[in-house]
């Protein structure tokens, strides 16, 4: 029976993917600083198989380097019109094959690559009128891929949620839970 609901999740990635307006497309992705959760909305970039979302960053960001000491990692989803909320909890994998990190930056729009060519790193101070500097010769592309271990599955409906926990073992474990 759960079955519908893995393929629910997947057809919501797809629809994110090929749909710029989903409510998919921006999530909350956090990690940990020392014992500190941090926070932090990203754009959703891909979705691999065995449901592993993926986002891109600036590999001088705070939150690569909280991934760098600890790759603990939740992504939190919602879509408002559905009450659907998806939690995917697992490691992030830096990618740091250059051909693929290579094959993706070509195919971003010059705008889209802006925001990695920045002079300062992501969360350095500036004047409040200082206009920020693109570097046209350097690029600090990342991509970062979620591996997930659990999926949690809350569907808010009447006449009862539904919430479902999955569990990555040699295939995805289902575990149905109290809303």
């Amino acid at each position: 029976m759960s079955n519908i609901y893995l393929a629910e999740i997947k057809r919501e990635f797809k629809s994110a993917l090929d749909n710029h307006g989903h409510p998919f497309n921006y999530f909350v992705c956090s990690s940990i600083e020392g014992s500190t959760p941090k926070q932090r909305t990203v754009v959703l970039r891909g979705f691999k198989s065995e449901y592993k979302p993926i986002f891109y960053t600036d590999k001088r960001s705070a939150k690569v380097e909280q991934l760098r000491n600890n790759s603990a990692i939740s992504a939190l989803f919602y879509h408002p019109d559905k009450k659907l909320q998806l939690v995917f909890t697992g490691n992030a994998k830096i990618i740091t094959d250059t051909k693929a990190l290579h094959n993706v930056w070509t195919s971003l729009s010059d705008n889209a690559k802006k925001d990695y060519t920045t002079q300062k790193a992501p969360g350095s101070s500036k004047e409040p009128n200082e206009i920020v500097d693109y570097l046209s010769n350097r690029n600090f592309f990342c991509q970062i891929e979620i591996e997930t271990e659990r999926i949690e599955y809350l569907k808010l409906e009447k006449p009862q949620h539904q919430r479902i926990l999955f569990t990555k073992q040699d295939w995805w474990e289902e575990q149905f839970l109290i809303p």
